[in-house]
């Protein structure tokens, strides 16, 4: 009994003294790694080492046996959450905040089972399964998480680690049987093959990282040969550089010695390397070189080169070797250059750049075709003009018809004769005044304190400059001018308002019928905010509550009958103003809003001769077509809808052109009006006569009627000439099949001659004034037989 005892005691002895091997060798890993998963691992075996202390002194009767049994079961629950925690760090995770309260788990398992009276074996059972899945988790650890676990010290540890396990679940089963001793044998033996194994893993490490210390130290012998080759190759590499790069490079000691010249740099300087080297750095930089940049060379020479070094490109002049100056670029860094610190100065000729930047600054300010100062430039110059001028004439001078002159004979011959109009405006304008080509066709002069006399002289001069013929292509032509003056500062403060006063003149004698000259007026101006308030009106316009028509009645004067009406547009604002035709139609025309209007008419025309009543012979409305209108692509298929809404025929509707609407696009505007002939309406040239090639255009368009201008009908019975001119218009006429309506007829004595001489139908205040729908109803259609009478 007392040799079993003993063999027993002996054997907790060694298990507990296996069990602290193995946490001492697993400490040292943890030392090594400082990985927290070993030292709760050393724990784990710790706490296996005293609890084979423990139950040594279960031999003892009383309390402290009692006890000494609860410390080693709970040091065996201990130990596997130890070793479950270990693994569970191990492989990545983070324990949670609460983590230390596990290790009461054990302790409150044997209270409960104290409490329930449960046997020793049976209460254990619980603690055993822990303290299994610890070591099972170890051993997964060491078989699959490890980075070197194919080498057989990491799987022979596992497998004792698995071994002890599947011991641990037999523990309840050897508690109190007189195999127990053997069960410690046992857990002696994996113990002792944990430290074996664990001593071979340390061992691994320890060599494998003496390989790669070693592996290290050859690396760093390399890499430092290497450094000795890359060193060289550098300075071959960097002398080759110097001697390829196109800028230039001057290395200077801080003495001011040259040490380094490149062949950029013999190229730009003139030199050869071995005339500078060792040569002061100022012998780049001519003799008489402004004080400030020779300071600046020369700080290359100091030890700080203050506000140059490091900083961006500056330039300075310098000397070739034949003596010329030219600009360079130069931007210096230092560096340690054998242990010496010496300056590198990057050079750049910048002459070409000089030259570019000078052209492009031409360029700028002057125009490409003429070689004139542009827009800008002459409106800078002349502010800086006024500062200091106490009077002055300024000419705005724009050619007449020059887009004829480029479609007729080309844009070389346009271009020919701009060129030559500069160079007769430079020689008229001498040294005193400015000359620009303003835009396009338009020039600018500006003349400073004329003199009354010499002021005329000097704008006679200016037209017969403009009128001088030009030769181009062996084909000689004439241009014209329309000249707007204004004087400053009577005209204009500013150089804004003057040129603006000079325009506004210029425009005023381009209305006045071209080639002429005017001096601008203050009603000028007053005229042009008049349309730029009626421009304004026109956007706000409401058609329907502004807008009426008029009817002025046509009477054809066989047998005194009503042929019609011409169809007029009247304007009355919501203030109660009544705005003339002549005063918003042109405006209209100009900001495009002539085309809402004349659609607005048409609708309105067509809509009331629906209204009317119908009458033996069906009424004419003659609807005048604008220009805008005549271009629109719409315009016939618009006609087309409006004449099938209102359930009117073709024949009931004419349309006026007047021939330099026309006049726009000949081709396009025969095109347009050929089909709304095709379709059965009526068309009329209105205003004939008034144009300056009203033949050759009267056999182009395809018209029905031809309307003679007012302007010849007014003093026919006095004047022969216009009675002539008249007759001729309706032979001329009659000849070619064409129907001739006169305008204006006032007199009794007019109609009789027209009457006389073959006219087909009049119109004017003698048959009637023009009158809105309903006084036409009344004094017109329902009183044409009583109003004819005394016709």
């Amino acid at each position: 009994m007392l040799n079993q005892t003993l063999l027993y005691t002996l054997l907790l002895y060694g298990s507990a003294v296996s069990a602290a091997l193995v946490a001492l060798i697993m400490a040292q890993f943890w030392r090594r790694e400082r990985q927290l998963a070993y030292l709760l691992w050393t724990l784990g075996f710790a706490l296996a080492a005293v609890r084979y202390l423990l139950p040594s002194v279960t031999t003892a009767r009383g309390e402290t046996a009692i006890l000494a049994g609860l410390a080693a079961e709970y040091a065996s629950g201990g130990r596997g959450l130890l070793m479950l925690a270990g693994a569970w760090l191990f492989a990545g995770r983070s324990l949670p905040r609460a983590s230390a309260l596990w290790m009461l788990l054990p302790l409150g398992w044997l209270g409960v089972a104290w409490a329930a009276g449960m046997s020793s074996p049976w209460r254990a059972l619980p603690l055993s399964l822990l303290g299994s899945a610890g070591y099972a988790a170890l051993a997964w650890c060491f078989l699959v998480r490890q980075p070197d676990y194919r080498w057989h010290g990491h799987r022979f540890f596992a497998l004792a680690c698995g071994l002890m396990a599947l011991h641990l679940l037999n523990y309840p089963l050897l508690h109190y049987s007189p195999w127990m001793p053997w069960g410690y044998a046992v857990a002696q033996g994996l113990h002792y093959m944990m430290a074996i194994t664990l001593m071979l893993v340390w061992g691994r490490r320890e060599q494998r990282l003496a390989a790669q210390a070693l592996d290290a130290g050859e690396r760093a012998l390399q890499h430092v040969r290497h450094s000795h080759r890359r060193e060289w190759e550098l300075r071959t590499w960097t002398d080759t550089l110097l001697g390829q790069i196109s800028d230039g490079v001057v290395i200077c000691s801080t003495e001011g010695m040259i040490t380094g010249f490149n062949r950029a740099a013999e190229q730009i300087f003139g030199y050869d390397a071995e005339q500078v080297l060792g040569q002061p750095v100022t012998m780049l930089a001519p003799p008489a070189l402004h004080e400030t940049q020779r300071h600046s060379l020369q700080r290359l020479s100091s030890r700080t080169l203050p506000g140059k070094v490091g900083s961006r490109p500056w330039e300075f002049t310098a000397r070739h070797v034949t003596g010329r100056l030219f600009p360079v670029e130069i931007s210096v860094s230092d560096m340690e250059i054998d242990q010496e610190r010496q300056f590198i100065a990057i050079v750049r000729d910048v002459s070409e750049r000089r030259r570019q930047e000078e052209k492009l600054a031409y360029l700028a300010d002057h125009d490409g075709l003429t070689g004139l100062p542009n827009r800008r430039c002459f409106e800078r110059r002349l502010s800086e003009h006024l500062a200091g001028c106490q009077g002055g004439l300024l000419a705005f001078l724009d050619l007449d018809d020059f887009k004829l002159l480029n479609d007729s004979l080309g844009h070389k011959a346009g271009d020919a004769a701009l060129r030559a109009m500069s160079r007769r405006l430079v020689v008229l304008a001498g040294e005193n005044m400015l000359a620009a080509r303003y835009s396009g066709d338009e020039f600018v002069l500006f003349v400073p304190q004329p003199a009354p006399a010499d002021e005329q002289g000097w704008v006679e001069r200016l037209v017969a400059a403009v009128r001088q013929p030009i030769a181009f292509n062996g084909v000689e032509f004439m241009l014209s001018g329309s000249i707007g003056l204004a004087h400053y500062p009577e005209h204009g403060q500013d150089v804004e308002e003057l040129v603006r006063s000079a325009d506004l003149a210029m425009y005023e004698a381009k209305r006045a019928g071209k080639n002429k000259h005017d001096y601008y007026r203050p009603a000028m101006l007053t005229q042009l905010n008049h349309k730029a308030e009626i421009a304004t009106l026109l956007k706000r316009l409401d058609p329907d509550r502004e807008l009426w028509l008029a009817f002025q009645p046509r009477m054809r004067l066989d047998g005194r009958q009503l042929a019609g009406a011409e169809v007029l547009l009247r304007w009355r604002t919501p203030d109660g103003r009544t705005i003339p035709p002549d005063e918003f139609i042109p405006v209209a025309e100009e900001t495009g809003q002539i085309l809402r209007l004349g659609y607005w008419v048409m609708e309105q025309a067509c809509r009331t001769l629906s209204r009317w009543p119908a009458q033996q012979e069906p009424l004419v409305l003659s609807i005048n077509l604008s220009a805008r209108q005549l271009f629109d692509e719409r315009l016939v298929d618009r006609i087309e809808a409006l004449r099938q809404r209102y359930h009117l025929s073709a024949s009931q509707l004419e349309f006026e052109i007047t021939e330099s609407s026309a006049m726009r696009d000949m081709q396009d505007a025969v095109r347009v009006l050929s089909r709304l002939r095709a379709l059965g309406y009526g068309l009329s040239l209105d205003d004939f006569g008034t144009g300056f090639s009203s033949l050759s255009h009267l056999r182009s368009l395809p018209v029905d009627t031809v309307k003679i201008d007012r302007s010849f009908i007014r003093d026919m019975e006095q004047d022969r000439h216009d009675r002539v001119l008249v007759a001729s218009i309706i032979e001329l006429a009659a000849n070619l099949d064409l129907n001739v309506l006169a305008e204006g007829v006032e007199t009794e004595g007019q109609l009789r001659l027209l009457d006389s001489l073959g006219c087909d139908d009049v119109q004017g205040y003698l048959v009637a004034r023009p009158l809105n729908e309903e006084e036409f109803l009344r004094d017109i259609l329902n009183a044409w037989t009583q109003r004819t009478i005394a016709l």
